[in-house]
């Protein structure tokens, strides 16, 4: 399966892929599933690339008809409803190519027989390799996807025009209603979700467009059949032509209307679902979204149809009047697409934050509006991070004036002035913390100096990941810089590629000349998907503010804490009053256990060892064994070292081997936390089984660590 962004001409590529296929006499098959595509492919194979083309609209009885050095242009369900019989392909074998036009179809009844029967290769094209159903995906008909470039991509080389999404008001937004069984939302519950407020899908339609355009030739997309009437009542009531085009349109009708459009005669075009996919209407400068749906493919197709490039050089006006963007995001948005089953989305932010100055929408991500820039938030003069506006909530609440303090530092604002805290404050900003720390019990004076103490570590420790996240994009674009023009310099590479030889085992190195080339590619093929990976992490890590990572920064900061505490606790005893109790005081402290009794069961005796050593206190000790290794080491080696390192925090009995790999000892404890680190991406996910090896983001963790900065 072949993935281009919408309007990023999936015919165009398929064309010309095609007419190279059929150099030798090959044969070709057209799949699609619209009248108006069809036509439309026909026509632009024969534009683009000289192929010749039939479209059989009612084909004779099978077996299909071929034609040498050409393509049959058939719809998916006729091909569908022929491949109930096994001669169907008759006229087609092996070497023969089946184009799937719109294929994220293709997991469709009609598709997939039609599919099945055919002996020769399977070519699917789409925007959107996408489905409604969380459990099933498109691996099961297609081998492999090919993605193209992101719309972003096509918009800088003006192969597709930039666009601008605006939104009404939260509450004048068209909502959702109940979910069909495809999992988006139906017509009737649409409507019966909007009755108390109707007029948004109608009147309400028109006052926005006409508050934000009156002049650009527009694609309505309505939400079922007697909607899009009232809609083209609406607009001609108010003097502006307009028309409907449902699916039952006749053919004449329907033609006559895209070219009265086309031409500019009409500058309304009222449509439900009609004019989604591959539907070319370059002159459509603006769209209008009245339909709610849970389906990114069908929200992409729609918005689409307006990304056409413009001979003006103009951009495409989105009017979003369902909120489709706060579920989907921006049409530029980077998306990773997969055949995979999509699994159950997850909950969060929406990914995109509505002006309230303009009514644009922009990238969640963003600090201003990108349109009129307006600010999202502002900085906290008590600790010099931006904010978004809702992080200013308490301001509101509080009859004490704390200018530019946001949520996260009001409570430190009232600790500081020696003011009140409410119940309400603590809540939120334990909230806003998100954190497991649940505030102190009496608020002593001890207790409110550790609070601050404990805050000043929490802020040192975020300007610390902050410099890290910069550290870490300038080291992608030091190494992105070096490696492109390494690999555009075939000298350089040549020279890397000998060195490269040089350090290899005598057993490794080629024999010949084709073996030395087969693995000069194969190593420059290497190269360059590490090149390739290096800049989607640049640009996941530039296209979000540099935040830090949460659970990691409160993990160091407990780790240190925990560091704080036994060291301070062999040599401050912590109960005094021991000695008159008769117990020792020689005995340490920071890990102050009884033995176990013999009666104890093996419950107890796991319940206890679950509390051994917090988990984290295996991050410094294993990533610095592995310094000292160069990076790499054997698992039983580093095992070794690590409980030599933490011998004197266990008790004897604690080192022993267990047999179950389910006791919580400290052995099967690193081997869990080894999965951690390999998860965060400080261990390397690809080194050899039994293998411990650093990355270089766990090389300067380890670092870090021997430094005593952690």
């Amino acid at each position: 399966m072949m993935q281009l962004p919408t309007g990023g001409g999936k015919t165009i590529v398929a064309a010309h892929l095609l007419a190279d296929y059929l150099l030798g006499g090959r044969k070709a098959v057209w799949l699609t599933h619209r009248t108006e595509l069809a036509r439309q492919t026909r026509e632009m194979l024969k534009e683009a690339t000289g192929i010749r083309a039939i479209y059989l609209e009612r084909p004779p009885q099978e077996p299909i008809p071929s034609i040498a050095d050409g393509v049959v242009i058939l719809m998916a369900q006729t091909a569908g409803r022929r491949a109930r019989k096994s001669n169907v392909w008759s006229k087609y074998d092996s070497h023969d190519l089946m184009i799937v036009d719109e294929a994220h179809h293709s997991a469709a009844d009609g598709y997939e027989r039609a599919m099945s029967h055919w002996r020769g290769r399977v070519l699917g094209m789409t925007a959107t390799p996408w489905r409604l159903s969380e459990k099933e995906g498109f691996n099961h008909l297609f081998n492999g996807l090919i993605c193209g470039p992101q719309v972003t991509d096509l918009q800088e080389i003006n192969f597709l025009c930039h666009s601008r999404v605006l939104m009404p008001p939260p509450d004048e937004l068209i909502r959702g209603g109940k979910v069909g069984s495809i999992g988006d939302y139906t017509e009737s519950g649409i409507e019966r979700a909007n009755e108390d407020h109707s007029d948004v899908m109608t009147a309400g339609t028109l006052k926005f467009w006409q508050e934000h355009t009156f002049d650009r030739q527009t694609i309505v997309y309505a939400v079922s059949k007697e909607h899009a009437r009232n809609l083209v009542r609406i607009f001609k009531e108010a003097n502006i032509p307009a028309e409907i085009m449902l699916g039952d349109t006749p053919l004449d009708e329907r033609a006559a209307t895209i070219e009265d459009f086309q031409n500019g005669n009409l500058q309304v075009l009222v449509n439900v679902a009609v004019a989604t996919e591959g539907f070319d209407l370059p002159d459509a400068s603006c769209v209008i979204v009245t339909r709610p749906t849970e389906s990114i493919a069908l929200y992409l197709q729609m918005v689409g149809r307006g990304l056409r490039p413009k001979l003006s050089g103009e951009d495409c006006l989105i009017l979003d009047l369902a909120g489709n963007s706060i579920r989907h995001g921006l049409p530029e948005e980077h998306r990773e697409w997969s055949l995979t089953p999509r699994g159950v989305p997850s909950d969060g932010d929406a990914p995109v934050v509505w002006c309230e100055n303009c009514g644009t929408t922009s990238p969640a991500a963003n600090h201003n509006c990108q349109h009129c820039g307006a600010p999202f938030g502002t900085d906290c003069q008590r600790c010099g991070k931006w904010r978004a506006w809702k992080r200013w909530s308490l301001k509101a609440r509080c009859r004490y004036t704390h200018d530019k303090v946001c949520d996260l530092c009001h409570k430190d604002a009232h600790l500081q002035a020696h003011l009140p805290v409410t119940d309400e404050m603590e809540r939120l900003a334990v909230a806003d913390e998100d954190e497991e720390y649940e505030g102190l019990d009496g608020h002593n004076d001890l207790d409110e100096r550790l609070a601050m103490l404990i805050r000043e570590l929490l802020q040192e420790e975020r300007k610390r990941a902050l410099a890290a996240h910069s550290d870490t994009i300038d080291r992608l674009r030091e190494f992105i810089t070096t490696e492109d023009g390494a690999l555009r310099d075939d000298t350089i590479l040549d020279r890397q590629f000998e060195a490269y030889l040089e350090v290899l085992p005598l057993k490794q190195r080629p024999g010949s000349m084709p073996q030395e080339r087969r693995m000069f590619v194969e190593w420059e093929d290497e190269r360059r998907k590490s090149l390739a990976a290096s800049r989607d992490k640049l640009s996941k890590l530039e296209a979000r503010p540099a935040e830090f990572d949460r659970p990691e920064v409160f993990a160091n900061v407990r780790t240190r804490l925990l560091r704080v505490l036994r060291r301070e606790a062999e040599v401050a005893d912590p109960t005094p009053d021991a000695v008159i109790a008769g117990r020792s005081r020689d005995r340490p402290q920071v890990l102050n256990r009884q033995r176990l009794s013999p009666k104890v069961g093996q419950h107890r005796r796991r319940r206890r060892r679950e509390d051994l050593l917090p988990s984290d206190t295996y991050t410094g000790p294993m990533l610095t064994v592995l310094l000292r290794m160069d990076g790499e080491g054997r698992t039983r080696d580093v095992i070794k070292q690590v409980g030599t390192i933490l011998a004197d925090q266990f008790m004897p009995g604690d080192l022993e081997l267990t047999k179950s790999g389910r006791d919580p000892n400290w052995r099967n404890r690193m081997r869990w936390h080894y999965q951690k680190l390999k998860r965060s991406g400080h261990l390397d996910k690809n080194a050899p089984n039994g293998t411990w090896r650093l990355t270089p983001e766990g090389r300067e963790l380890a670092k870090r660590y021997q430094q005593g900065l952690m």
